[in-house]
């Protein structure tokens, strides 16, 4: 009996973690934004490419293994926003969510760095849209979504 509780246990938690919605909101030249979702919490996933080599500090490393070798040709951003603090049993499945996108840039030499945040989906993606491009995701010109990849 207990051999099978613990099967059973182990096909819950696997069922758990899975990723129950998705979707990609935008695909711009060298920005990505998923809507997921997981047991009813929203996450909003922002990929970057950020087309130069990351700092130091960006890859977040201890100083122990600092080496100029590490910083690759290119540096690819992934944020992780959450308006409520992310559960630990999520951060395993979003990260290999990531990883699945982008472990053919880390066969080309990029950085891919994966960061959470505490912060309204929302107005992260506004914000950060602000910063690259002037305008909110709601003002993007039509004309940039014409396209498969758009620009």
């Amino acid at each position: 009996m207990a051999f099978i509780e613990k099967v059973i246990q182990w096909m819950l938690i696997g069922v758990q973690r899975m990723i129950d919605y998705f979707e990609r909101i935008v695909r711009l030249t060298d920005l990505e934004i998923w809507s997921i979702r997981i047991e009813q919490i929203h996450y909003c996933l922002v990929i970057v490419d950020e087309r130069r080599k990351a700092s130091i500090e960006e890859l977040d490393l201890p100083d122990a293994i600092i080496d100029e070798d590490i910083q690759r040709t290119n540096y690819v951003s992934v944020s992780i926003f959450s308006e409520i603090s992310i559960k630990e049993e999520h951060i395993e499945v979003l990260d290999d969510y990531v990883k699945r996108f982008t472990d053919h840039l880390a066969l080309a030499h990029c950085n891919v760095v994966v960061k959470f945040y505490l912060e309204q989906p929302e107005i992260a993606v506004d914000r950060l849209l602000l910063q690259k491009y002037g305008y909110k995701l709601a003002e993007i010109p039509l004309k940039n979504l014409w396209h498969l990849n758009q620009e």
